[in-house]
């Protein structure tokens, strides 16, 4: 069992990696004028899906709208160069579903030892040609590294030799075989070698600065492949450009432009999008993207295909496909969607992790119906939906915050748990104002939600239960004690 926490651990800590990589490449290209998108879904978060596992198209991470340029994100925790590989599967080498005009995008981030999911963005964003990266890996200017424990299973990695600065510098001097670097803090300069020998000959590597720049902490300054920092937008493509790409040889060009077409266009590429959507031989998931970017402009096939998916059938429609057609509905700001997954929430006869995945969606719909499906979970659900379900509401909750209250209040005793769970964690309403004519059962969830939501309440408001209800202030004033306390998070492990 404990190995089984460790690997889960480990899987956590590099899903938070790359999805902080992969947002903080969108931030960067927003900044550069560019207009990105999430491409491959799921790679801007890190939500894990246990039991239904999906196999998507392999395509690059995020991609612009404006240009169609597509960009592979790696977040690290060290600065490097490398990507995952596979020797015997081409399907998993590390430039699968890439093109040469793709770029990488390398960020790296301090990770914290107690929670994966506390990370602070510690250098620039690099980018680097594939084009350049796979001349490098053709002409072996790289390393390739083994796996150093059971949790990596059988992936390696590709290197691309580079060197970092140590903190933020001045170049002050790129001379052959070499580059100074003069800390702005005053400490010990830095010297760093161009020439690196290895077991199988010397790679040299080449400048990416010049004399008199200010580099930062762990910025690449010198690598086998050009690397920059700072991209310029070229010229935008049209919807044509994207229609094209849809009758393309290639999977992952098709979805690409599937899912750009969503934003894109509908008028011209109606016809196109519908043709990719029907087609039997496609694959499912550029159907589903086809079917998605149709639905947005509201077209009833669109909605009849994706429909049409999540009420089929499991011996139909495979599990797989019908959670990947709910992550899909979440996207489409419409009604009906919101609509469609709500029914799938509430049927008890679907299977468990598909209507968590529902209640997951549904933090996509920041509405009182959305919530109220969602607070309906508490008392009766699976314990997987009722926690995706309160994760939800806690992402629509500040809208819904009346609402929410009054739900409390007047609700189901039964759903006072998750409730209370959402409101003490957004806080942002009068506490004190529950407490009158509250019965006995709301009184101890009142407890519950200035105790551990003390921090998110007006410290006057707090105060004022205890002139309105004493016990339940002193029953709050108990977990203030304990959640302050260093034993709190303390483990055994």
């Amino acid at each position: 069992m404990a190995n089984n926490f460790k690997s889960d651990d480990s899987f956590l800590r590099k899903l938070t990696v790359g999805a902080a990589g992969t947002n903080a490449t969108i931030n960067q290209l927003k900044a550069m004028g560019f207009n990105p998108i999430e491409l491959e879904r799921g790679s801007t978060g890190f939500k894990i899906w246990k039991k239904i596992k999906i196999k998507r198209v392999r395509v690059p991470d995020i991609l612009c709208l404006n240009t169609g340029i597509r960009f592979e994100s790696r977040g690290k925790t060290k600065p490097e160069i490398s990507m995952s590989h596979s020797l015997n599967d081409p399907k998993r080498a590390w430039d699968a579903g890439m093109r040469d005009d793709d770029l990488v995008s390398i960020v790296v981030f301090a990770q914290s030892d107690d929670s994966p999911i506390d990370l602070k963005q510690i250098s620039p964003v690099h980018f680097v040609s594939v084009r350049d990266m796979g001349q490098a890996f053709a002409a072996r200017q790289v390393s390739i590294t083994q796996p150093k424990g059971v949790e990596e299973g059988s992936e390696i990695r590709v290197v691309w030799t580079s060197a970092a600065a140590n903190q933020r510098s001045i170049v002050s001097a790129v001379e052959p075989g070499r580059i100074s670097l003069t800390p702005i803090a005053e400490t010990r300069k830095q010297s760093i070698q161009l020439s690196r020998r290895r077991s199988k000959g010397k790679i040299t590597l080449l400048p990416q600065v010049n004399p008199g720049d200010t580099v930062e902490a762990n910025q690449i300054v010198a690598s086998v492949v050009p690397v920059k920092t700072k991209l310029k937008c070229p010229k935008a493509v049209s919807e044509a450009f994207f229609v094209k790409k849809l009758a393309s040889v290639n999977l992952s060009e098709r979805y690409a432009a599937a899912k750009a077409l969503r934003y894109r266009g509908y008028t011209t590429a109606k016809p196109v999008l519908e043709s990719r959507m029907i087609d039997a031989d496609e694959d499912i998931y550029v159907q589903l993207e086809a079917a998605a970017a149709l639905a947005a402009y509201d077209d009833p096939n669109g909605w009849a295909f994706i429909e049409n998916k999540l009420r089929s059938p499991v011996i139909t429609v495979p599990l797989e496909t019908q959670l990947e057609t709910v992550i899909v509905a979440s996207e489409i700001p419409k009604s009906r969607g919101e609509q469609l997954l709500i029914e799938v929430l509430r049927d008890s006869q679907r299977d468990d992790e598909l209507r968590a995945g529902a209640a997951w969606a549904l933090g996509q719909f920041a509405s009182a119906t959305s919530a109220t499906a969602l607070v309906d979970t508490f008392n009766s659900s699976p314990l997987e939906i009722k926690v995706e379900a309160a994760r939800a509401l806690l992402r629509i909750a500040e809208p819904q915050i009346p609402h929410l209250i009054n739900l409390l209040k007047n609700g189901d005793p039964a759903k006072r748990d998750g409730l209370s769970w959402v409101l003490a964690r957004t806080g942002q309403f009068n506490p004190s104002d529950m407490v009158v004519g509250a019965d006995q059962n709301l009184r101890k969830w009142i407890s519950y939600i200035v105790g551990y939501g003390k921090d998110k309440f007006d410290q006057s408001d707090v105060e004022a239960i205890c002139k309105a209800d004493p016990q339940v202030y002193f029953a709050a004033s108990v977990l203030w004690q304990i959640v302050a306390s260093w034993v709190n998070d303390l483990r055994e492990y």
